[in-house]
C-alpha cells in the first residue's frame, strides 16, 4: 500500500497573492450583499452555513472576473504597504 508523502506549497508571489485575496473579496462581498438582501434578519450562524456553500461557485465566478480584468488591462498589483504587512 503507498502512503501520500506531504508536500509544501510553494511559496506565492506577492502577484499571486494580492490576486487570491482580490477573488475572495470579489467573490464574498458579492455574494454577501445579494444574500444579506434576501435574508435581513438571519445570524452569524446562517450566514457562515450559506456562505460555506456557496463559496466555491462565487471564488469561481470572482477568479474569471479578475482574469477577464487584467486580460483588459486593468492590473491587480499589490501595494508597498500590502507586501510589508504579509
Amino acid at each position: 500500500m503507498a502512503t501520500k508523502t506531504k508536500t509544501e506549497k510553494p511559496v506565492l508571489t506577492p502577484e499571486a497573492a494580492a490576486r487570491k485575496k482580490a477573488v475572495k473579496l470579489i467573490g464574498y462581498h458579492g455574494w454577501l450583499t445579494e444574500w444579506k438582501r434576501a435574508n435581513p434578519e438571519a445570524d452569524a450562524e446562517a450566514l457562515k452555513a450559506a456562505w460555506a456553500e456557496a463559496k466555491g461557485q462565487r471564488k469561481r465566478d470572482a477568479r474569471r472576473v479578475v482574469k477577464r480584468l487584467e486580460k483588459n488591462g486593468l492590473l491587480n498589483t499589490p501595494t508597498a504597504e500590502a507586501i510589508a504587512a504579509e
